[in-house]
């Protein structure tokens, strides 16, 4: 059996590379723009396919890959949403109970001066709006990437009761649609990557000893 391997050229079928067999990939609106590009030539230049055929499978393992990353990225933020609202919540919490220990400051003034429940009347509303503001301004900072905002934000969250590594724990182990979703997602695109890789390996064991790699 001769080791070289005389690799079929695209020129014969109208082609510049084979390549241009598989249809091409369109944007999808929420992934980074151009950043598919860098990483499919990354990896094909990883798995160097030889041949046509090794190129079709190169390219359904790289698809695969990017799934895996695009579902990484969803989950994490269903994630950072789930951890967002726990922190509003704790927030609006704070501020309520700001709001009635100031109220009972009133009332015991109220009832030194004489007052009693009947004719007590609270001077001042609780202000939801106000606290959702609050809420949401903190919890938009516990997702900065700035590790001084990040120490801060803990601090504060802290200062709640409330332990980050816990809300992150929760995060992770709640029944969320979405987070549970691509969890599944996630395990199953996996089992596929083992497959196909496998496939690819065979292939990549049966060549040739010389051969020339097929560029993407």
């Amino acid at each position: 059996m001769p080791n070289d391997l005389t690799l079929p050229d695209p020129a014969r079928f109208g082609l510049e590379r084979f390549a241009d067999l598989l249809p091409a990939r369109d944007h999808i609106t929420g992934e980074d723009p151009g950043s598919f590009d860098g990483f499919h030539e990354g990896l094909l230049q990883s798995l160097a396919p030889l041949t046509p055929y090794e190129g079709v499978i190169a390219e359904n393992l790289i698809a695969i890959e990017w799934e895996l990353v695009q579902h990484r990225r969803m989950r994490d933020v269903g994630l950072r949403a789930i951890i967002r609202e726990a922190i509003k919540q704790a927030v609006i919490a704070r501020e309520r109970a700001a709001h009635e220990a100031l109220l009972d400051e009133h009332f015991d003034k109220h009832q030194e001066a004489g007052g009693t429940e009947d004719d007590w009347e609270e001077p001042f509303a609780f202000d939801r709006a106000a606290a959702e503001a609050t809420a949401h301004e903190l919890s938009l900072r516990a997702l900065s990437r700035d590790p001084s905002d990040i120490a801060a934000v803990t601090e504060e969250i802290d200062a709640m009761g409330l332990n980050v590594v816990e809300l992150m724990g929760e995060a992770y182990s709640t029944h969320s649609r979405q987070v549970g979703y691509h969890d599944g997602k996630l395990q199953e695109l996996e089992r596929r990557r083992r497959d196909v890789k496998r496939d690819f390996d065979l292939l990549q064991r049966g060549r040739p000893v010389d051969a020339g790699v097929i560029e993407g």
